[in-house]
């Protein structure tokens, strides 16, 4: 049987030796084919020979380095894209990053190159040449793969009423048959991967699909497996597994696989995802079946938030009869009326105890629905909206803070978030509803009192009023306005003479000019001084003298 191609890629020729001769006499599956000192030189190699397999690369190498060799490698059109193992000197997480988002197979460190340590990088190389070379004469080429994935992708978002026409069923059968000869209809199983956000970079989905293919790839020996970009923020992966017998071995399988998907996400490319994955089937037109019961459970993070997998068991039952689930609708419908009368008491906490109801009946009729969560809440809005009109308090004052809040509350992500986002917004009718009397300066409403505490814990910080406005939940305008009208004062001066009245007690304590400067927020003590002065009357150094003689 042939060897194994190798290119050996170090700017150190003893580096480079070293690794020749360990490689000979720890593998007999592998054949050095030749040496490059950079990656120019790999690259002109690979050109003439392009029977190489196998690709050993340093990481640190002068004119062209090994990611920036991965990267060459990897859009060239080479008729075999070679298995690439990076080396090098030094245990540099950037690099392994780098590295493995660009589809490196394996990582080594230089320093320890032994026999004990290179031969089962080795031995789990040339098992996976092997894998690759058996499955040569089955692959599909990029076009075909991109037929398939688009088939697949067809049958899942199909409904019911999406059946072929007639005049289009030829070519309808003509795509199954394609389907089902490249991917069976046996042991089907969809995943579907939900990114905490769309991704509007091309470069990075290309990342993504790069690093979910180099983990799928790895286990299509146990089963046959296409990776399919859904849109900017969904990744669909459809299995097979023909030659299984046992759903627990399935789910063991595909668990393995969709972990490592998990974790290479978040480690390589800062991604949080949660993953639904839907029972097991037979039948190619279960795809669309399968792919809504997936797409069903990778919404579940809304509950339970990302980095999570969720199987069918994850799905609470939410079936009820139709007495038990009008009985719901009139609770429902009563916690409405009832919260909107209770908006119209002073007392802030009648109005709260209601909502918590409320938050507790939608979460006993909708525990793994959070779209029907936002429609119902939506609903409740527009008729908070009537309350507000029917008091003459405009409209356009609400959509200051919470523009659009109808269509807002169906784009929050999570149900913590929801309930915080509600809270906000019954806070602000109810201000808006029980306005503050003049005589009651000392009050101040909960988003104003969050925002000065904020302020006076970190009043010695870079602190923006964009930046306080997000960590109270509403916005800058409207946090800017009700300062002022609350406060008698704005954010700036609030914030400056806050900062004065600290730098005043650590001047009388005798503290140096550029101390004082640094402790109250202040990086250039120049600036501090004239600030000082501005709001004192006095320079910082006169201050400090008058204190001491009047002390």
């Amino acid at each position: 049987m042939a060897k194994f191609q190798a290119l050996i890629v170090d700017d150190e020729p003893l580096a480079r030796l070293a690794l020749r001769e360990y490689i000979l006499l720890t593998s007999a599956d592998i054949e050095i084919a030749g040496e490059a000192g950079d990656g120019f030189e790999a690259l002109a190699f690979l050109k003439e020979r392009q029977d190489i397999d196998l690709i050993l690369a340093d990481i640190q190498m002068p004119r062209m380095n090994g990611v920036e060799l991965l990267k060459a490698v990897r859009e060239a059109a080479f008729p075999q894209q070679p298995l690439v193992i990076m080396l090098s000197a030094y245990s540099d997480y950037s690099f392994v990053r780098d590295s493995f988002v660009l589809g490196a197979f394996d990582y080594m460190l230089k320093a320890k190159l032994d026999e004990n340590y290179i031969i089962p990088v080795l031995e789990k190389t040339v098992d996976e040449l092997n894998r690759r070379q058996s499955l040569l004469a089955d692959s599909l080429p990029s076009d075909e793969e991109e037929t398939v994935c688009s088939i697949l992708h067809r049958l899942s978002v199909l409904q019911e009423t999406g059946q072929p026409m007639l005049e289009q069923k030829e070519d309808w059968n003509r795509s199954l048959a394609i389907v089902r000869k490249h991917m069976g209809e046996k042991n089907q199983e969809v995943a579907l991967i939900r990114l905490s956000e769309a991704v509007p970079f091309e470069d990075t989905h290309r990342m993504i699909l790069q690093t979910i293919r180099s983990v799928t790839n790895k286990e299509r020996n146990e089963g046959i497996c296409r990776v399919c970009r859904h849109d900017d923020r969904h990744y669909t992966i459809f299995f097979t597994f023909p030659e299984q017998c046992s759903t627990v071995v399935i789910r063991r399988l595909t668990h393995t696989v969709l972990t490592d998907v998990q974790i290479r996400l978040r480690q390589f490319l800062n991604l949080r995802i949660s993953i639904g994955i839907s029972h097991v089937a037979n039948g190619v037109m279960q795809w669309s079946r399968l792919f809504q019961q997936a797409e069903r459970l990778s919404v579940l993070s809304y509950f339970h938030g990302y980095d999570h997998l969720y199987y069918p068991e994850a799905a609470r039952q939410t079936s009820m009869p139709s007495d038990k689930h009008n009985q719901w609708k009139d609770k429902w419908n009563l916690f409405k009326t009832e919260l909107l009368k209770s908006l119209k008491e002073a007392d802030q906490s009648v109005y709260k105890r209601q909502l918590q109801d409320g938050f507790g009946l939608l979460i006993e009729r909708y525990p793994s629905f959070p779209e029907r969560i936002k429609s119902e809440l939506s609903e409740m809005i527009w008729e908070a909206g009537t309350v507000i009109s029917r008091n003459g308090i405009a409209w356009n004052d609400i959509q200051a803070v919470f523009p659009h809040p109808a269509e807002q509350v169906r784009q929050l992500e999570t149900w913590e978030e929801t309930v915080k986002w509600i809270e906000q917004f019954l806070e602000l009718l109810h201000e808006k509803l029980h306005p503050v009397s003049k005589g009651a300066s000392a009050w101040l409403s909960p988003v104003v009192a969050k925002a000065k505490a904020i302020i006076e814990k970190h009043y010695d910080e870079e602190i923006l009023l964009s930046t306080i406005s997000e960590m109270v939940g509403v916005s800058e305008s409207y946090l800017s306005k009700q300062f002022a009208k609350e406060t008698g004062v704005n954010f700036i001066p609030y914030l400056t003479n806050l900062r004065i009245e600290k730098a005043k007690q650590a001047l009388e304590n005798g503290l140096k000019i550029y101390d004082v400067a640094e402790k109250v927020g202040y990086v250039n003590p120049e600036h501090f001084s004239r600030i000082f002065k501005k709001v004192t009357g006095v320079s910082p150094i006169a201050y400090r003298k008058k204190y001491e003689r009047q002390a």
